[in-house]
């Protein structure tokens, strides 16, 4: 292979290591747990509030708009993290039977 002969026994050791992670990794096929669904709604709409209300400060600051800027983009956000979190919830993940695992 090389001529560093712990060059080589790295190269082995990473793919073992690249075996044993494939072996135990997540499928992601799993239903996402209660608590996991209301934290993503969670995230989703304090990330779109808080989206519109940076990019209102900004608006403001850079047009010298205030406060239209802000209480525009805060109603955007708002609607947009309502919109993300709708999606959220109505969102389907099935599962094939043959790879669930009961």
């Amino acid at each position: 292979m090389s001529d560093d002969p712990t060059l080589d026994i790295l190269k082995k050791q990473i793919q073992e290591a690249k075996k044993t992670s494939r072996s135990g990794a997540f499928k992601g096929k799993m239903p996402q747990s209660f608590g996991g669904k209301f934290f993503n709604v969670g995230v989703e709409l304090v990330a779109g509030v808080l989206v519109g209300v940076g990019l209102g400060l900004i608006v403001d600051w850079v047009c010298g708009t205030s406060p239209w800027g802000l209480v525009s983009l805060f109603i955007f956000g708002s609607i947009a993290g309502m919109l993300n979190v709708y999606r959220t919830l109505t969102r389907k993940n099935p599962i094939d039977k043959k790879d669930r695992h009961v």
